[in-house]
């Protein structure tokens, strides 16, 4: 037992992708891929990408949503738990590494869950609030701008069912939201939305420490 999250320092953080990682050389080269871009820090980390595909293979899911793409490794974690049949909706706001997000998601044998849907996440969100699977979905990611992750907690609220889960990334900022130094305006809009989930009585709620935080929402 411990009374609280111990510090997961390098060497632990090697022994625990060691001792945990159900890894794939997809998946691997993907991460050494993202890792040598300018903005490779980005990525999700892989512990937590095995989290996510972890939650979807728990609750059965179907159909997914993911908000913010990036290289595609996340999306590729939960395409992977879910059935033959299943989709995942993949919205991004750029096509710009879509093309290498494919590419790993055909390697993985998992392109054809996947739809990529290019443009302004919020548009989108609202579209398909009218389409028929509106209120049917079971799982959505949520890892993009973060002025707006209220914004896409509410829409996938009404776009999931009851006893699906959201799940949102980067609640810590890199530690950031603990400093009251730090005002900038994605740290903030976190802040807020913690504070916001915390007394949100339409989900049951924990916050995570893996990766950069991960905020866990299940629909009652």
């Amino acid at each position: 037992m411990s009374a609280r999250t111990i510090q997961v320092d390098d060497r632990l953080h090697d022994w625990l992708l060691a001792h945990s990682l159900r890894d794939t050389d997809v998946h691997q080269e993907l991460r050494d891929h993202a890792l040598g871009l300018e903005d490779g820090g980005m990525q999700t980390s892989p512990e937590q990408a095995q989290f996510l595909s972890f939650l979807t293979r728990s609750i059965r899911a179907t159909r997914a949503i993911e908000i913010g793409v990036y290289t595609g490794a996340s999306a590729m974690a939960i395409a992977s738990a879910l059935p033959h049949e299943g989709r995942l909706v993949a919205c991004d706001i750029s096509d710009e590494h879509l093309q290498t997000a494919i590419a790993a998601w055909t390697a993985a044998g998992v392109h054809t869950r996947i739809e990529s849907r290019i443009g302004p996440a919020l548009e989108t969100l609202a579209a398909m609030l009218d389409e028929p699977e509106a209120g049917h979905y079971d799982f959505m990611y949520i890892d993009a701008d973060k002025e707006n992750s209220l914004n896409y907690y509410e829409h996938g609220l009404r776009l999931l069912r009851p006893g699906g889960i959201i799940t949102i990334d980067n609640m810590f900022r890199g530690g950031q939201v603990a400093d009251p130094a730090v005002n900038d305006e994605p740290t903030v809009a976190t802040r807020e939305l913690a504070m916001f989930l915390l007394d949100d009585d339409r989900i049951d709620y924990s916050l995570v420490p893996i990766g950069d935080g991960l905020a866990l929402a299940h629909i009652r």
